[in-house]
């Protein structure tokens, strides 16, 4: 499959993600600072909304196909920057107020190794005062809402079959997804995606957070200010780099 044709599907498929609701929550945890990293930036969904609240973004994705509809919505913004870049070896000679890594960014990331090499990146990108916003997908969600489920729906005239496999193991999730997209003459036309992604303990990632410098670390359920608990489906943490 060529990754255009599920970029071109991707933001029908992302309809019910609160977008305007968690980014609310971003602008109170970083107030004023207004220059951000965002990575793993996808379509541009959050990178739109904060540009019209004047923020200075500078967004990065590894896929050119998820950049190019990015573009799309960005390129009016004088205040937008995007790069094509990976979040394992990004480097911008320049540091932020803020970064953030939204919609599971951390999940596509396979090993500790890889998860602890961004956030030493990110890291070394923010100022001494510099806060870091991300999310993942729980082990929770990945053994309850996951597991080896398949999810049949339909949105926008799109049919989509989910199949998952679930190791509780090593708490991976291999998806296979097959979505059934009507065109012009009336007939569906097949495109498959296959993403494999994993989850994390809360207890290991705040260790990797500290270990690489961060010294407050928050994590909440969701975009929201309640705690993060046991049975959170997202957890999201708020990160503040050591003064120096």
């Amino acid at each position: 499959m060529s990754y255009l044709e599920f970029a071109e599907i991707y933001d029908s498929l992302m309809t019910d993600i609160p977008y305007d609701h968690w980014v609310d929550f971003i602008k109170r945890k970083i107030g004023s600072n207004k220059n951000i990293l965002e990575i793993a930036c996808g379509t541009g969904n959050i990178t739109r909304l904060l540009a019209d609240d004047n923020y200075k973004i500078t967004a990065f994705d590894l896929s050119e196909e998820m950049l190019v509809k990015a573009y799309e919505k960005l390129r009016k913004y004088s205040n937008v920057s995007i790069l094509n870049m990976n979040m394992l070896d990004f480097k911008i000679d320049k540091s932020f107020d803020a970064a953030i890594c939204c919609c599971d960014g951390i999940n596509y990331l396979l090993n500790g190794e890889g998860v602890l090499e961004l956030f030493s990146r990110v890291y070394s990108h923010l100022s001494h005062d510099g806060i870091f916003i991300f999310d993942y997908s729980t082990i929770h969600k990945f053994q309850n809402q996951l597991g080896r489920h398949t999810i049949v729906a339909e949105e926008d005239d799109i049919f989509m079959v989910w199949e998952n496999l679930y190791d509780d193991e090593d708490h991976t999730c291999e998806m296979t997804l097959n979505f059934f997209v009507i065109d012009s003459n009336g007939l569906y036309r097949r495109i498959e995606e296959f993403q494999k992604q994993k989850s994390y303990g809360c207890d290991s990632i705040c260790s990797m957070l500290k270990q690489v410098g961060f010294s407050s670390v928050e994590v909440f359920d969701g975009y929201c200010d309640e705690a993060y608990n046991l049975n959170s489906d997202r957890a999201v943490f708020v990160c503040k780099r050591r003064t120096e």
